[in-house]
C-alpha cells in the first residue's frame, strides 16, 4: 500500500508501530489541502475577496505543510492534524461575527457541527497507547463546545446579546456535547477491540513464522539423515560383496532404518498437523478482525443516521419556535420538541446498550435457575400482561444453567417481549417457554408463541439485524432480537427459528456448558489467587504469600466489587501463607470489608488457616464482627473440607 504513495511514506526515523498512523496523516492532510482549496474557490466566485478568505489559506496552507512537518516532528505534525479544524474554525466563528454583525443566527450552529466532526480525527490519527495526545485534541474539541457560548458572550457576540430569542437555545448545547461524548467514546472502545485483534493477529502470526522455521530445521535434518542414510546402504553393498557373512547385520541396519523412517514420518505428519492448526488459528483470528472492522462501519453507520432524523427535528422545531406567527401553536412546537429529545434519549441509550455488549462486561458465569429468571422476567412484564393470556412454562429438564445472569434476563425478556408485541389479535395469546439439555449439557432455551409471525423467505436474512422491524402496525425499534444474537454469540451459543404468518413463531437458544466454570479468575498475581466458583457460587480468595499493606487493601477491593456485581453469599479465604498483618489492616478489614460484603449479600466465610496461634487475635476480632452481623463463620483444614460445606447451602441459595 505504501509503494502507491511513496510521497506521503513516514521517514525511516518513525516507529514502526505510528507509521501507519503517519502515512494516514500525510494522505488526509493534503485531501483536506485540496477540499479546502476548492471551498475557497466556491467563495471567491461568488462572494470575491472575504475576511475569511486568508483563514482559509492559512488553513490550506497548514494543512500543505503537515507531511513535512511529520518527517522529523511527527507528533507535532499529528496534533496540528487534529486541533488546527477546531480552533481554527472556532476563530472564523468569533471573527466573522465580529467583522459582520448581520450574520445569520444559523452561524450559531454551523461552526458546532464542524467542530463536531473532528472528534473522530484523534482516533484516525494517534494510537490507544497515545493517551494524552487523544485526550489533549478531544479535550479540544469538547472544550471548545463547552466555552463556545462563553466565549461569544464575552466578546459581546452572545445569541441572546445580538438580539435573537429562541428560548430553546441553550438546549442545543447539550445535544451537541452529548453527541460528542457518544462519538468520542463509541470510536474510542471500538478501536481498542480492533487494536486487541491486531495484537492477536501479529501474535499468531509470529508463532506460525516459528514453527515454520522449525520445519525448515527439521527438514534440514531429514536431509543430512537421508544423506546418511545412503552412505550407510553404500558401505553395507561394499561389504556384502567382500564378506557374505555380514547378511545378518545388513539385514538389522535395514531395519533400523526403517524404523527412522517411519519416526520420520510420523514427525512430518505432526508437523504438518501443527502447521494446518496454526493456519487455522490465523484464519479465525483474521475473519475476527474482519468482524469487527464490520461492526465499527455497521456502529458508524447507525451513529449518523439514527441522529440526524432527531437532531434535524429539533433545529426545525426550534427555528418555528421563535417566529412571531407561531404563537399559538408554541405550546405543540413545545411538545415536539420534547418528543424528539425523548426520541434522541432512546436512540442513545440503545446505541450504549450495545457498546456494552462489545465491552467484556459481567463475564463471570454464574449458577442460575431459570425459575428465579422467569419471575423477574414475568414483574418487569407486568403491565403488558393480560389475563386472557396463556402462559405456560417448563424448567424441570434443565432447571439450571451456568451463564451470565444479566444476558440471561435479556434474553428471556426479549423473547417473551418480542411474543406479546406481535400477538395475532385474532386469538388468545399463547405462550410456551421451556428448557432442556442435549447429550453434550449443551441447554436449549425454547419460546414459542402463536403470534404474527414472520415470513422468511422474504426477511430470514434480516431477522437479527439492528433496527429491522416487520410489522410497521406495531411500537417498536427493532433492537431486541439484535441484542438476543449478540447476547447468545457473546455466551458461545446460536439461536435459530421456525415461523409461519399467522401462525406464530419459536425461538430455540442453544448455550453451551462453559469450560472451567470452578476456577473464574477475577484477579491474580504473586500474592494472591481471586476467582468465582460457579459450582458453589462463592467467591474463592487464596492468599499466596505475606502481602503489604498496599497489596492487601487492593485485593479486598477487588473483591467487594466481586461481591457487589454478583452477590454470592458465601466466601471462602486460605489464609495459610498470608503472613501477619498489621492491626491497621486487620481494622481496616473488620470495619470496611466486612460490612461491606453483608450489605452486598455475604451470609457465610470459610476460613483455611485461621485456627494457627499466630492468628488468634485477629481470628477473634473477625469472628466478634460475624456475630455482630449475623454472619456464619467456620473453620476448616482444607479448600475441599470448605467447599464441601458451601456446597450444603447451594440448593437454598440458588432457589
Amino acid at each position: 500500500m505504501l509503494s502507491r504513495f511513496n510521497f506521503f511514506a513516514p521517514s525511516e526515523g518513525i516507529p514502526e508501530a505510528v507509521r501507519p498512523a503517519v502515512y494516514v496523516t500525510n494522505i488526509l492532510s493534503w485531501i483536506f489541502t485540496l477540499l479546502t482549496a476548492v471551498l475557497f474557490g466556491i467563495l471567491y466566485s461568488f462572494f470575491g475577496w472575504t475576511r475569511s478568505s486568508s483563514f482559509i489559506i492559512g488553513v490550506a496552507l497548514i494543512f500543505l505543510l503537515i507531511p513535512f512537518i511529520n518527517l522529523r516532528f511527527y507528533n507535532a505534525g499529528r496534533l496540528l492534524f487534529c486541533v488546527v479544524p477546531v480552533y481554527v474554525a472556532f476563530s472564523i466563528s468569533v471573527y466573522g461575527k465580529i467583522m459582520a454583525p448581520e450574520h445569520s443566527y444559523i452561524t450559531y450552529f454551523d461552526i458546532r457541527y464542524i467542530v463536531l466532526a473532528t472528534t473522530i480525527l484523534p482516533a484516525i490519527t494517534f494510537l490507544i497507547e497515545e493517551k494524552w495526545k487523544l485526550a489533549f485534541c478531544m479535550g479540544s474539541t469538547l472544550l471548545c463546545l463547552i466555552f463556545f457560548d462563553p466565549i461569544h458572550n464575552a466578546f459581546g457576540l452572545g445569541y441572546y446579546q445580538r438580539g435573537f430569542t429562541a428560548r430553546s437555545y441553550y438546549y442545543i448545547n447539550y445535544i451537541t456535547i452529548i453527541s460528542f461524548l457518544v462519538l468520542a467514546f463509541g470510536v474510542l472502545v471500538l478501536k481498542v477491540i480492533t487494536g486487541r485483534a491486531e495484537v492477536r493477529v501479529k501474535k499468531t502470526i509470529d508463532q506460525l513464522n516459528a514453527t515454520n522455521k522449525l520445519l525448515m530445521t527439521k527438514n534440514e535434518e531429514l536431509m543430512q539423515l537421508n544423506e546418511s542414510m545412503a552412505q550407510q546402504s553404500a558401505e553395507l553393498i561394499r561389504q556384502k560383496k567382500e564378506i557374505q557373512e555380514s547378511r545378518e547385520l545388513i539385514s538389522e541396519a535395514n531395519i533400523l532404518i526403517s524404523q527412522q523412517q517411519e519416526r520420520l514420518l510420523e514427525s512430518n505428519k505432526s508437523l504438518e498437523k501443527l502447521v494446518a492448526q496454526k493456519t487455522s488459528d490465523l484464519s479465525s483470528t483474521n475473519e475476527e478482525l474482519i468482524r469487527h472492522n464490520n461492526e465499527l462501519r455497521q456502529f458508524s453507520y447507525t451513529v449518523s443516521h439514527n441522529l440526524r432524523a432527531p437532531v434535524a427535528r429539533l433545529l426545525g422545531l426550534t427555528d418555528l419556535f421563535h417566529k412571531p406567527e407561531m404563537e399559538q401553536e408554541r405550546t405543540g412546537i413545545a411538545g415536539l420538541i420534547q418528543k424528539a429529545g425523548k426520541d434522541l434519549d432512546e436512540i442513545l441509550k440503545d446505541l450504549h446498550q450495545i457498546i456494552d455488549l462489545r465491552n467484556d462486561l459481567y463475564q463471570v458465569r454464574e449458577k442460575i435457575a431459570f425459575k428465579d429468571e422467569w419471575q423477574k422476567t414475568l414483574f418487569v412484564l407486568q403491565e403488558q400482561l393480560r389475563p386472557s393470556y396463556r402462559i405456560q412454562t417448563n424448567f424441570d429438564q434443565a432447571p439450571f444453567i451456568y451463564s451470565i445472569r444479566a444476558m440471561i434476563q435479556s434474553i428471556l425478556y426479549n423473547l417473551v417481549s418480542n411474543a406479546i408485541k406481535y400477538r395475532n389479535p385474532e386469538n388468545d395469546l399463547k405462550i410456551e417457554v421451556k428448557t432442556y439439555t442435549l447429550a453434550d449439557q449443551t441447554v436449549i432455551l425454547e419460546v414459542k408463541d402463536n403470534g404474527l409471525g414472520i415470513n422468511l423467505q422474504t426477511q430470514k436474512e434480516n431477522i437479527f439485524k439492528l433496527y429491522r422491524r416487520f410489522h410497521s402496525h406495531v411500537d417498536g425499534k427493532g433492537l431486541g432480537l439484535y441484542l438476543v444474537k449478540t447476547q447468545v454469540e457473546t455466551l458461545g451459543g446460536g439461536i435459530t427459528l421456525e415461523s409461519e404468518v399467522n401462525r406464530g413463531t419459536t425461538f430455540r437458544v442453544s448455550l453451551p456448558y462453559p469450560e472451567n466454570i470452578s476456577k473464574q479468575i477475577i484477579f491474580e498475581n504473586d500474592a494472591v489467587s481471586i476467582y468465582f466458583d460457579a459450582g458453589i457460587n462463592n467467591t474463592v480468595i487464596l492468599w499466596l504469600r505475606g502481602v503489604s499493606p498496599d497489596e492487601f487493601r487492593k485485593a479486598y477491593h477487588q473483591v467487594l466489587s466481586s461481591l457487589k456485581t454478583y452477590h454470592s453469599p458465601g466466601c471462602i479465604v486460605d489464609f495459610t501463607r498470608q503472613g501477619v498483618l498489621p492491626e491497621a489492616e486487620q481494622h481496616w478489614l473488620i470495619a470496611t470489608v466486612i460490612p461491606e460484603a453483608v450489605r452486598n449479600g455475604l451470609k457465610r466465610i470459610a476460613g483455611i488457616g485461621l485456627a494457627d496461634p499466630a492468628r488468634k487475635s485477629y481470628f477473634e476480632l473477625i469472628l466478634a464482627k460475624a456475630n455482630a452481623l449475623g454472619l456464619e463463620l467456620r473453620l476448616f483444614s482444607s479448600l475441599d473440607d470448605a467447599r464441601a460445606w458451601m456446597n450444603l447451602f447451594i440448593q437454598t441459595d440458588t432457589k
